[in-house]
């Protein structure tokens, strides 16, 4: 609109440069904001203390650390351990239940205050597992763990961390060397058995054949029978010759060589040297109670052991001195543009005079 003096009125809104020119103009406003932004900053990192974050990383143990489970237990018939075996074990204990709650009564809560102790113990219970964390962080790799413990004391971090992987070994240890003695117990017994049975049957057979014996020594004083009554000629089929030596002609070897025959059964100490079996069945159980898990096992293969660490990871002191200083020059410059004093008046632009 063209007005008496020949210029032209610009709209009434304020640009960019004119906005730049009204912060610059109140720039104690924004100073003061952002000071105050920055002050409440630095009483938040003074007074909220500093959280240290420890982290252990974890493999599946080599085989050379598990070889001492498996004393030639494929020759005695036991179960054979291999690293995956040993592992899972290992991490069935590392992410139970009850392995945290054993350490939260053992090691957490004798290291808390008096006053933090008057807490609830579901309160307590709750902040340690925020504070100590099981983790398989990649997905592609199940087998590598983490276990991250936070505390405001970096030595502590690193101490719970570490100890806690120790607790989890060692009880994945314990169980193994366990299953193993059952193992070679239940083997053991199972061959005790078997050459009881054995020892069993021998005196049973030999008593049977003292009995048989006595009846046809009977039968050979009966008939005046001293000298075996059989020869070559008499005893030539071997069906014949079994029924003279054990069955119903056994009168016919006469009352003196039967006679000695019961003497020596009876006086007879022992069977062993007469069952066929015997001896293998003993030399299996004395090598297998001779299976000791000797030399130094391993249940976990520690990567990389936890250190205390030098740098908090919260509060961040880069990250809240950052954001406050953003926030109070975004609050300065919004109270400074609508603080008194007025907007700045709108440029006017002369209206160019007419052409020659």
């Amino acid at each position: 609109m063209l007005t008496q003096r020949g210029a032209v009125d610009t709209p009434s809104h304020l640009d960019l440069f004119d906005f730049l020119i009204l912060l610059l103009q109140r720039w104690k406003w924004i100073a003061v904001v952002t000071l105050l932004s920055l002050s409440c900053a630095a009483l938040y990192l003074y007074f909220v203390p500093a959280t240290y974050q420890a982290r252990t990383t974890l493999l599946p143990p080599t085989p050379a650390s598990v070889a001492a489970y498996n004393q030639d237990n494929g020759r005695a018939g036991l179960p054979v351990w291999d690293a995956s075996s040993v592992y899972s074990i290992f991490q069935k204990y590392l992410f139970s239940d009850n392995l945290r709650l054993s350490f939260f009564k053992s090691t957490v809560l004798p290291s808390l205050s008096e006053e933090q102790r008057r807490q609830s113990e579901g309160d307590l219970r709750r902040a340690f597992d925020r504070q100590l964390q099981v983790l398989a962080p990649d997905k592609l790799k199940p087998y590598i763990l983490e276990v991250d413990v936070l505390s405001q004391q970096p030595q502590q971090a690193a101490e719970w961390a570490n100890d806690y992987v120790q607790n989890a070994a060692r009880l994945a240890d314990r169980e193994i060397r366990e299953t193993i003695d059952s193992s070679i117990r239940q083997r053991s017994a199972h061959l005790q058995r078997q050459i009881n049975l054995l020892r069993e049957t021998a005196l049973k057979r030999r008593q049977d054949r003292i009995l048989a014996l006595k009846e046809a020594l009977h039968i050979a004083q009966s008939v005046g029978l001293e000298a075996p009554q059989a020869s070559s000629a008499r005893v030539s089929a071997e069906g014949n010759l079994a029924s003279f030596i054990d069955g119903s002609r056994l009168y016919l070897r006469g009352s003196k060589a039967i006679s000695k025959e019961i003497a020596l059964l009876e006086a007879r100490p022992s069977d062993d040297a007469f069952i066929d079996s015997l001896r293998d069945l003993e030399e299996q159980k004395a090598f297998l109670d001779g299976i000791k898990t000797l030399g130094a096992t391993s249940t976990v293969q520690v990567d990389q052991l936890a250190f205390p660490p030098d740098v908090p990871v919260k509060p961040r002191k880069v990250l809240v001195i950052l954001a406050a200083l953003l926030l109070g020059l975004i609050a300065g410059s919004l109270l400074a543009s609508l603080a008194g004093g007025g907007a700045p008046r709108p440029r006017r632009w002369p209206r160019p005079g007419p052409a020659g």
